[in-house]
C-alpha cells in the first residue's frame, strides 16, 4: 500500500501556478481584472488592486451614495494573490531567524486585508493593530522562521483583501496592507542590521516543459503501478 501511495504522489507532482485576480462589483455587474479592477454605477463604487513588484501590497475599497441601504452587497471589491519565491539572505555567516513586518489600515466593519510570507501571516481589521511589529525589535522566536545566509529557500507569499460599504456616516469600506520590511535576528535573538535579501519569483514551467515533465511523471507512474500489481 505504501508503494502505491508513493507511485500516485510521483505521478501527480506538478508545479503550481501563480494566482493573481481582482474583482469589483457594482449593482450586480462584476468587473474582473488581474492587477486592478474598478466599477462605478448608480452610486455604487468598488476598486481593488495588487502590487507585486518592487513591493507587495493589496488594496480594496467599496462605497455607496445614500439613499442606498448601508452595507448593501451591491458594491463589493476583492483581490487575491499567491505565488512562490526564492528567498536568499546575505550579509553574514551561519544562520538566524527572519520576521516579515506588515503595515496597513482598514475602515468600515466589512473590510479587511491579509498577507502571509512563508506562513507568517497578519490580518488588518478596522479595530486591530496597523502592524504586526508594534513592539519589536525584541525577539519573538515563536513568530519567526529560520534562514541560512546565502542558501536559497522557497517561500510562499499570499495577499488578499475584501471590502463592502461601511455604516454611516462614511458608507465606505476600505482595507490595504503591504510588506513593509523584514527583520533578521541571529540565533541569540540579536538584530542583524546589515542583513539584506533578494526575492525572485519561481518561474512557471513552459508548455513544452510541462508536457515533458508530465510524460516523465506518467511513465514513472505507470512503471510504479505495474510493479505494484505484478508484485501482488
Amino acid at each position: 500500500m505504501f508503494k502505491y501511495v508513493l507511485c500516485l504522489t510521483f505521478a501527480v507532482g506538478f508545479a503550481s501556478a501563480a494566482t493573481i485576480s481582482t474583482a469589483a462589483q457594482c449593482d450586480g455587474t462584476t468587473i474582473l481584472g488581474t492587477l486592478s479592477a474598478s466599477c462605478d454605477h448608480l452610486g455604487f463604487e468598488a476598486h481593488s488592486s495588487l502590487e507585486i513588484s518592487p513591493t507587495f501590497s493589496v488594496f480594496s475599497e467599496a462605497s455607496l451614495v445614500p439613499p442606498n441601504t448601508p452595507g448593501d452587497a451591491g458594491a463589493v471589491a476583492s483581490a487575491n494573490f499567491s505565488d512562490d519565491y526564492v528567498f536568499t539572505v546575505f550579509g553574514g555567516t551561519g544562520g538566524g531567524f527572519f520576521l516579515p513586518c506588515f503595515v496597513g489600515s482598514s475602515e468600515g466593519g466589512t473590510a479587511s486585508a491579509t498577507m502571509s510570507f512563508d506562513g507568517l501571516a497578519f490580518k488588518i481589521t478596522p479595530l486591530g493593530n496597523p502592524t504586526n511589529c508594534v513592539n519589536f525589535p525584541f525577539f519573538p522566536i515563536n513568530l519567526t522562521k529560520p534562514f541560512t545566509f546565502r542558501v536559497p529557500q522557497t517561500v510562499h507569499i499570499t495577499m488578499s483583501g475584501g471590502s463592502r460599504p461601511g455604516v454611516p456616516p462614511t458608507f465606505r469600506g476600505s482595507a490595504s496592507e503591504s510588506l513593509d520590511h523584514i527583520l533578521f535576528y541571529d540565533p541569540a535573538g540579536n538584530l542583524l542590521p546589515n542583513a539584506t535579501f533578494t526575492l525572485v519569483e519561481v518561474p512557471e514551467p513552459s508548455a513544452w516543459s510541462l508536457l515533458i515533465i508530465g510524460l516523465i511523471f506518467l511513465s514513472g507512474g505507470i512503471r510504479c503501478l505495474s510493479t505494484f500489481f505484478l508484485s501482488q
